[in-house]
């Protein structure tokens, strides 16, 4: 056994790493589409896949000892990439020019779990939108993850069967947790939207356990 660390990038894929010294262990399966990764912007714009919010953005993901199994949010927004001439506007964000959605083109989500032992995808269930928020993965063999759309559902760790799902009302944008109380599991999550992709604002926290 190597003591290792595990994240998802904004290029799509899950690393696994030595944590000891950073060593590279192991680099996954593309989780989404990649196309002229490295290619450089041009005044009239270059397509790139992943866009510039990934990949994996910012959304926790979640691992399960039991499965072995890494657990990413990703989501797909193809964009082009271009130069332009933009005058330093003083001590704000300066990027020299500007990355673009293609309206005419389909933005979506996938969640993915990936094997860490192999690097290999076990299982994804695609979703209408970008998914951004992150990932809760539980000892009962339980995923959980939400949408931009609103909806939070539960997902069988092992196989990617969808099991439950329920409608909060606003963007779940944000990763679920679990907790126990007298010794009641509870899964709890909130559901604010998002600004970055325009998801629907709310400021719900929203608790479930079985009966």
């Amino acid at each position: 056994m190597i003591p290792g660390i595990i994240h998802g990038g904004k290029t799509g894929f899950v690393y696994v790493h030595d944590r000891r010294d950073g060593r590279l262990i192991r680099v996954s399966e593309a989780m989404i589409p990649q196309e002229g990764v490295w290619t450089l912007p041009t005044p009239a714009g270059a397509r790139m896949l992943p866009g510039a919010n990934g990949g994996v953005e910012w959304s926790p993901m979640a691992f399960s000892p039991k499965t072995r199994m890494a657990y990413a949010a990703n989501l797909h927004q193809p964009m082009t990439y271009q130069v332009e001439e933009v005058q330093y506007p003083g001590g704000k964000l300066w990027l020299g020019g500007a990355f673009k959605t293609i309206p005419s083109e389909q933005q979506w989500g996938r969640l993915v779990a990936v094997h860490v032992d192999t690097g290999k995808i076990a299982w994804a269930y695609k979703t209408e939108q970008p998914l951004i928020g992150g990932v809760l993965a539980t000892a009962g063999g339980l995923v959980f993850n939400g949408e931009g759309n609103g909806m939070f559902r539960a997902f069988d760790a092992a196989t990617g069967r969808k099991l439950w799902e329920y409608q909060c009302g606003a963007g779940v944008n944000a990763p679920a947790v679990s907790y126990t109380v007298h010794g009641k599991q509870y899964v709890a999550v909130a559901a604010g939207g998002n600004t970055q992709l325009d998801f629907k604002r709310g400021n719900s926290v929203l608790v479930f356990a079985l009966p």
